[in-house]
């Protein structure tokens, strides 16, 4: 945590944090979660999760507004997600983060440090070292990608007239999760696991019996390797 806040106060959030992960996951059975499904606003079950979620949160905050609070907002968001009936990845995080969130403001409330706060999330807009860090991730996703692509544009045309079958968009987050982890490392002087990531593709890629798609990959990772290791040493360079 920062300096603005003491071990104490963290320990409230990450009190409240706990309890959230232990209603939400793992005091929810199966057969509730198919009960909110069927039933919907009429479903007990859901009401169930609710008075516990509450429980669970008074208990381990020993505060009754919050806990109120909490169980409040948890029960709109379960509502919602259960009308949307929508299962993807970007519909639980999204219902994950407005739980944080709620997590947050509920946090800020019990410790009285909503003018603490507002100074830390100052104080990280005007951190040089942060803006460079968040600028060298986000470059590493999607941008660098595009130019991957089009520097490889001319294989992969080649390529594509290969009648093998792939997964949707599967290389492209390999490559930007790939980015993530070596610009991770290269930031911590972690240069180890860089020789065993591009081991293991070489090796997975190296027993495909297409040539041309084996080529193409290893080129298009060793330009992306290079690119954000280069990436790496100019963040370290700068900060």
């Amino acid at each position: 945590m920062s300096n603005l806040f003491t071990a104490i106060q963290a320990l409230v959030l990450l009190k409240l944090i706990f309890a959230h992960i232990l209603t939400d996951f793992f005091l929810q059975p199966t057969s509730w979660v198919k009960d909110k499904e069927e039933k919907r606003i009429k479903s007990q079950k859901l009401l169930f999760h609710i008075i516990l979620t509450f429980l669970t949160v008074w208990l381990f905050s020993r505060n009754f507004l919050v806990a109120l609070f909490i169980g409040i907002t948890h029960y709109g968001f379960d509502l919602l997600k259960i009308y949307a009936k929508d299962k993807s990845v970007k519909s639980f995080i999204l219902d994950q983060v407005l739980h944080f969130i709620i997590l947050i403001i509920s946090w800020l409330y019990i410790i009285k440090g909503f003018n603490q706060f507002s100074n830390l999330f100052t104080s990280i807009l005007a951190d040089f070292k942060t803006w460079v860090i968040l600028v060298s991730y986000v470059f590493c996703t999607i941008p660098l990608g595009i130019l991957i692509g089009l520097a490889t544009k001319r294989w992969r045309e080649d390529v594509n007239t290969s009648k093998e079958e792939s997964l949707n968009d599967a290389g492209k987050w390999i490559g930007i999760f790939e980015r993530i982890l070596i610009l991770t490392f290269i930031i911590n002087n972690q240069y180890e696991p860089i020789g065993f990531l591009i081991a293991a593709k070489a090796l997975l890629r190296f027993k495909e019996s297409d040539l041309k798609r084996t080529e193409y990959v290893l080129i298009g990772t060793l330009i992306s390797f290079t690119l954000t290791i280069s990436i790496g040493i100019l963040v370290k360079m700068v900060l």
